[in-house]
């Protein structure tokens, strides 16, 4: 779990506290990385503070990871926790899930 950053962890809790491991998304023209990451970006942070774009390409390349690693699978308009990814958001309880929200949301990305 040390391997993950916030960011990484944040997806992994949010897909498994709020939606049970899977998520159905629609999508304009954008790849699904960069529409999930302004979506997960646009429910913590309701303005445009200076670290926002900061936020959005850490949530992509956060994204990028937990599929290469087979944590998550993102097919065109479903995001998924794999039995791996299931087993790592698990561990991850309720109020660190909070926590890393709150920082998140505060431009603490470290």
């Amino acid at each position: 779990m040390e391997m993950l950053n916030k960011l990484e962890r944040y997806v992994l809790a949010y897909l498994w506290h709020e939606y049970g491991g899977a998520l159905y998304f629609t999508k304009g023209g954008e790849s699904s990385e960069e529409f999930l990451a302004q979506m997960l970006t646009n429910e913590l942070i309701r303005e445009r503070p200076y670290y926002y774009d900061r936020v959005v390409s850490g949530f992509v390349n956060a994204l990028k990871k937990l599929q290469e690693y087979w944590m998550i699978q993102l097919s065109g308009y479903e995001i998924t926790l794999t039995s791996y990814g299931q087993q790592l958001a698990k561990q991850i309880k309720r109020d660190e899930y909070v926590q890393l929200k709150n920082d998140i949301a505060k431009g603490k990305l470290k």
